[in-house]
């Protein structure tokens, strides 16, 4: 009986990895297609960038209610429904005849990822042993994290070769099959309760980040920190802190926050936002560099970073075990050290850096990042109990995927601000171009270096804290 319950979740979660599989997928597939849009729908690649940056934004302001859905609904109508609005999402971009249509069809898609990437992680957390929590997140990490990192290679392939449209059609045939697989082979096995979902929480969370991200982006279109900017980004932080605050005085939030009341909880929360801009800004900015600067094919570009995706998913597998074994502490310093002397270099890029170069750096890099990418989330689950465990998934979860929304956005102005001050200066445009990248890839090593120091406040494994 025991054996048949287990292979009966074994199915089950194979299905929902597919699902989520294709939904991350969608997330970077837009990273190399980029300029191949602004030409064809005239657009800058500020606006542009919005098809990723707005797409992570929207996915990060859903992931708050994951919980709430994830307590609330049946797990198979939750992933039916998931599918089908992703489904929606994407036939409307591949029909999309200007780029309003084609930025709705993704936030549309990005609605479904906000629920679907918590909601797997939340399944495997709850069905899993503490002690095995590094192993199967491990999984879920190979495929959460494949998807992202797959998507710039394909998306330049078929950029190449056929009409952006493509991006959205391939992935038709394959949500068609998760939503089938969904209807008839999951099964209702996570409980339920009748909680009540927090309107003015989501509200307020909506409004704050998205006031937050529109004064980072609005950086990158002027150049310059202008007043419109902060008061945006003013606005944001202050509708954000009234959210919180909510947060502390209902008895069922949106997001629970008394998790912050573990310390070892507090200290995953502030690494998981500074590794996600680590990670993901490059994702975004790399194949900008490869096409602006070395005037790349979309292909090539892809394929700079497929190594580093076949390394991401490997290493996600066995970071896990790894810290099942030894603990946080030695990946810490290897996966952070590594990604440190493998982004020195990209400081130095410019004209006349081979793709080979970038294959290299950034595989290494990522390599690095993976191997702490996941194993944080496990140390800071296993510092809270049961009943919060849920919550705790879920925020870490929202955490990353709104800093890399944040993030991308900073990046992107950071190129703005750099380039602005090349010209100022009289370089050239191709050399002012060239300075915004590399002021980019300072702010990346900063950053990569901030997750390093902060990793020295970790304790090697965690307990119970609350």
């Amino acid at each position: 009986m025991a054996t048949t319950q287990r292979r009966q979740q074994m199915i089950m979660m194979t299905v929902l990895l597919l699902g989520s599989f294709i939904t991350t997928l969608a997330e970077t597939l837009m990273n190399t297609a980029l300029p191949t849009i602004m030409r064809e729908l005239h657009v800058s690649q500020m606006t542009a960038q919005w098809l990723s940056t707005g797409y992570m934004l929207a996915a990060g302001i859903m992931m708050p209610t994951a919980a709430y859905f994830t307590n609330r609904v049946k797990l198979r109508p939750l992933f039916i429904t998931i599918m089908t609005t992703f489904l929606t999402g994407l036939i409307i971009s591949a029909s999309a005849s200007s780029f309003t249509f084609l930025l709705i069809g993704r936030l549309i898609q990005a609605l479904a990822v906000g629920i679907s990437m918590p909601l797997v992680q939340n399944v495997i957390t709850l069905i899993s042993p503490i002690n095995k929590r590094g192993l199967m997140l491990g999984v879920t990490g190979v495929v959460i994290n494949l998807g992202p990192a797959v998507g710039p290679t394909l998306s330049g392939y078929i950029v190449d070769h056929y009409s952006w449209r493509m991006l959205f059609l391939c992935l038709i045939p394959l949500a068609a099959l998760a939503l089938i697989l969904g209807i008839f082979l999951i099964k209702n096995i996570t409980p339920t309760r009748p909680d009540r979902l927090d309107v003015p929480s989501l509200l307020l969370s909506t409004v704050g980040f998205g006031a937050l991200l529109y004064g980072f982006s609005n950086i990158g279109v002027t150049g310059r920190l202008d007043r419109a900017s902060l008061i945006w980004i003013i606005v944001g932080t202050v509708i954000i802190a009234a959210f919180i605050y909510r947060q502390l005085h209902l008895a069922q939030p949106l997001l629970e926050l008394r998790v912050f009341l573990a310390p070892s909880f507090r200290k995953v929360a502030v690494l998981a936002l500074l590794s996600a801009i680590a990670l993901m800004g490059p994702e975004l900015i790399i194949p900008l560099f490869n096409q602006n600067i070395l005037g790349l094919m979309a292909l090539v570009s892809g394929l700079t970073l497929l190594p580093g995706a076949l390394l991401m998913a490997i290493l996600s597998l066995v970071s896990g075990r790894i810290y099942d074994q030894i603990g946080i502490k030695k990946l810490a310093y290897l996966g952070f050290g590594l990604a440190i002397l493998a982004t020195v270099p990209f400081i130095y890029f410019g004209n006349t850096t081979t793709p080979i170069m970038i294959c290299l750096t950034y595989a290494l890099r990522i390599s690095g990042l993976t191997l702490v990418y996941m194993p944080i989330i496990v140390y800071g689950l296993n510092a809270l109990p049961a009943a919060y465990v849920v919550h705790g998934s879920t925020l870490i979860v929202t955490i990353r995927q709104l800093a890399s929304s944040l993030g991308t956005a900073l990046m992107v102005a950071t190129i703005t601000l750099g380039r602005n001050a090349g010209l100022q200066q009289g370089l050239s445009s191709q050399l002012a171009n060239a300075q915004g990248y590399r002021w980019t890839f300072i702010l990346t090593l900063i950053i990569t270096g901030l997750c390093l120091l902060w990793s020295l406040r970790l304790k090697n494994k965690t307990s119970v804290e609350l």
